[in-house]
Order: C-alpha cells, then structure tokens, then sequence
C-alpha cells in the first residue's frame, strides 16, 4: 500500500508538536511550585544557657606524694603496707645506715684534722714560718671537709623515711634488701585531712568555657554522686595531649571512693549572652560550623532558606551565631523536600 504523499508532513507536524510539549522547560518549575509540602515546625528561643562541659576525671586525694631517699643504698625495711593508716613522724622504710654511718664519721676525722692543722699553720705563720699560701690553703680544704661532713650528716638525717603527716599509705613499690636509686619512689602516702579533688583534662574550646568557682556533678559509675567546684585551671596546655589540666575540689567524696578511680564531671559554665537556639533537627546541609534552615514566619504559606552559623551543639539543640529573629519559625520535618519559596502546610 503506497503513502499518501500529503499525509507524512502531517504526522512530521503532530510528532515535532508532541516532543516540544514534552520539553518545554517551565513545565517542571510550575508543577514543583504548585506542590505544597507538608512539615512540622518549632519555635526559635533566645537563650542564656551554655551547655554544660562532660569529660571523664581521675579521683585523688589534694596531698598524694610519692616518698623516696634523696640517696642511693640498700633497703634495710619496709615497715607498711599498702591500705596501712599511719601517724605523722612514724618510720615508713629504712636504708641500711652502716656505710652511711661511715661516711659521716670519715668526713668528722677530716674536719677535726684540719681544724688542728689550721691552729697550728696558724701559730706558724705569726711566727713567719709558714706563708699566708700555707694558712690560706688550710682554711679552704677544712670549709671543703666541713661541707663534705654536713652532706654525709644529711644522708644519715634523710635514710630514715617516715610519714609528713598522719595519713594512708597507697602502694609499697619496693622491698627490703633492694639497691635503691636515690628519688626511685618507695612508698605513695596520702594525706587524709586535705580531702579530694577530681582531675580532668578538658579541650582548649572548653576550658574557655568555665571559670573558677564553676559548680560541677560527679558520678563515679556504680550510683555514687558528689558535688564540687573548679579551683584551679592550668595556665598552659599539657605538652603532649594539648588539652588543659583542670582540679575540681569535691565537698565530700563519693562512697567507697579510692584515688585512682576514673568518674564523670558534668561541669556548669556561666550563662553567655542570649543566643537563638534551634533543634538540632532544623539544621541542613551543615559543613563545618555552616549549615541553613527553612524558616516561617507567622501564617506564611511558604519558606526561606537562611543560612547560619553553629556556634555549640548540646544534646538536640543547636546554639547560633546567627541572629534568627524570634517571630519565625524553623522547619523540623520534611526539610528534605523543600526550596526557597516552596509553599508548605504546618501539621502537627
């Protein structure tokens, strides 16, 4: 069957009528425009708050020391235990004093020595029998066995190692008829009257945060709580967590607490200036501290895309930079969806 030839520019005219319906590039825009959206929104506070700064602590008592010899010898006793409670002045541990107990008698030979030998140069030079070399190189070497014996008295003096006050001793890191170093630790003592801090390690952005006095919350894990206060922020970071040292002093210690035990701090700040806060939910898009949110205003029937800056993030909320005003508005369900300038209807 042979086409007629007035027919084909006929369909050529209906298909070119088809593809441009098809293609026409303000379809899309209209049918998007025309959808409106259903979403749930929440109200923009201003608020003083600052959330609070959480970082685990390590219990302590405020006096912990680790006691040692100033020098080397042999470790005669350790006369405590770990847990033992003591009494200021009570003997903790002994070096073995005979070699001590030498020293000290060779240097009070030496100074007698020279203490005749300097009468006697002395007699000798007012008779011009010995030069003032001879008297001025006797007094130097009886100052030097006067030092020496004063340095040997002190070793005796500090061999015997006994409590600063009354207290708990921690750990025994030693045992008889051990070589000591001098300033190897030989027993840890606490003082018991100085009561307890908490350690912390806090980010540089949180430590700006607090200030001395700041109120804080302790819980240790097992249902034991305390209170206490910030009282003292070290001035510079620590050199090799760069974070900053921080002591809090606890009004009491929680039950059963031992140093060492790792706890919560839950640490106030001081209220900051008011701020808009906003679900967390609202943010979208965020990069950074940068993020936008769609916000309504009154019985707008339509939405704006804001930008904004995320100053601090807490739980389910976000504190701004950025100043929203307190009549809007911010999306929090079916931001997804949405455009600047897409109609919206508010649902519950």
């Amino acid at each position: 069957m042979r086409s007629s030839p007035f027919l084909l520019p006929a369909l050529a005219s209906l298909v070119l009528a088809a593809g441009c319906k098809r293609a026409d590039p303000a379809a899309a825009p209209a049918a998007a425009a025309s959808r409106v959206v259903n979403v749930r929104v929440a109200p923009i506070e201003q608020s003083t708050a600052s959330p609070v700064v959480r970082a685990p602590g390590i219990l302590a008592r405020q006096t912990e020391a680790d006691l040692s010899f100033p020098l080397a010898g042999l470790l005669a006793s350790v006369t405590v235990r770990p847990g033992d409670r003591v009494k200021a002045g009570q003997e903790l541990a002994r070096l073995q004093l005979d070699p001590i107990e030498a020293q000290v008698a060779q240097a009070r030979a030496a100074v007698e020595k020279l203490q005749r030998d300097l009468a006697r140069v002395e007699k000798l030079q007012a008779e011009r029998v010995a030069t003032l070399e001879n008297l001025q190189d006797t007094r130097t070497a009886l100052t030097q066995a006067q030092a020496a014996l004063t340095q040997a008295e002190f070793a005796r003096n500090h061999a015997v190692l006994t409590a600063p006050a009354g207290g708990l001793v921690l750990r025994r890191s030693a045992e008889p008829n051990e070589i000591v170093a001098a300033g190897r630790p030989i027993v840890s003592f606490a003082s018991e009257g100085d009561g307890w801090i908490a350690k912390a390690s806090l980010a540089g952005r949180d430590a700006a945060r607090i200030a001395l006095g700041a109120t804080a919350d302790l819980d240790d894990g097992n249902g034991n709580r305390a209170r206490g206060k910030v009282i003292r922020i070290a001035a510079a970071t620590d050199a090799l967590t760069r974070t900053v040292p921080v002591d809090l002093q606890l009004d009491t210690p929680p039950a059963g607490a031992r140093s060492g035990v790792i706890v919560s701090l839950t640490i106030t700040p001081a209220p900051v200036g008011a701020r808009s806060a906003v679900p967390l939910a609202a943010l979208r898009d965020g990069q950074g501290g940068r993020a936008f949110v769609f916000v309504i205003e009154g019985n707008a029937t339509t939405v704006k895309r804001v930008a904004v800056e995320v100053e601090q993030v807490d739980g389910d909320r976000a504190y701004l930079r950025s100043t929203l005003p307190a009549t809007q508005q911010v999306v929090i369900s079916g931001g997804q969806y949405l455009n600047d300038g897409t109609p919206v209807k508010l649902t519950n």
